[in-house]
């Protein structure tokens, strides 16, 4: 039952995760196309009756898929994609959990909006790159290697392979674009002012 009602969850979510992930790849295009982009679909799940409803179900799914990956650690013989699945699930439960918090903390917290400049900030920090290049790849990483290792168990290897291996584009084209490698980028002054107050809070300012 549990891992029934994880794929059903998991494929509701996935509408919203893959959109997600294909409006960040508007900041080619600088970041007003990448804000406009955002706010053309921010409305659907911003509102007061879908952001409780969204933010519920991806606590839901990782709780379901936590309590999986640990029968499934208890196995033995586990073949690669199994423990490609394991790591990359245990991975996106900590980022879902991690970057939803932020993101709520951010607009409700701190009142600023959750948008280009949110993301491309601590890649253009000098005491927050080291930390958040890694941050944002591996969870890009981990869906490909997370749906690629739900394709291969389907018996579907070469989309496996496919959807795994294609998440290292998609990360080299978030790091061009929020981190400046493409056009110039600075950090907006009120972002500096939150990010660096976030250090102070940490005693690493």
């Amino acid at each position: 039952m549990t891992r029934k009602l994880h794929r059903i969850t998991g494929s509701l979510i996935a509408l919203f995760l893959f959109s997600h992930l294909a409006i960040h790849l508007f900041a080619l295009a600088g970041p007003e196309s990448h804000n406009a982009a955002l706010k053309s679909v921010q409305w659907i799940y911003r509102n007061p009756f879908i952001e409780p409803l969204l933010i519920a179900a991806l606590l839901f799914q990782v709780g379901l898929g936590i309590r999986l990956a640990i029968r499934r650690w208890r196995e033995r013989g586990k073949s690669g994609w199994a423990k490609l699945q394991l790591a990359s699930g245990f991975y996106l439960a900590y980022f879902i959990i991690n970057h939803s918090t932020a993101a709520l903390y951010t607009r409700y917290g701190a009142g600023l909006d959750t948008n280009f400049w949110w993301v491309s900030g601590p890649l253009l920090h000098p005491k927050m790159a080291w930390w958040f290049y890694p941050y944002y790849a591996f969870a890009v990483l981990a869906v490909g290697a997370h749906l690629g290792a739900i394709l291969h168990f389907r018996g579907q290897d070469r989309a496996a392979r496919i959807a795994a291996w294609g998440a290292v584009p998609v990360v080299l084209t978030y790091w061009a674009s929020f981190g400046g490698w493409l056009y110039p980028v600075s950090i907006k002054p009120e972002y500096r002012a939150y990010y660096d107050g976030l250090l102070a809070m940490l005693g690493l300012a």
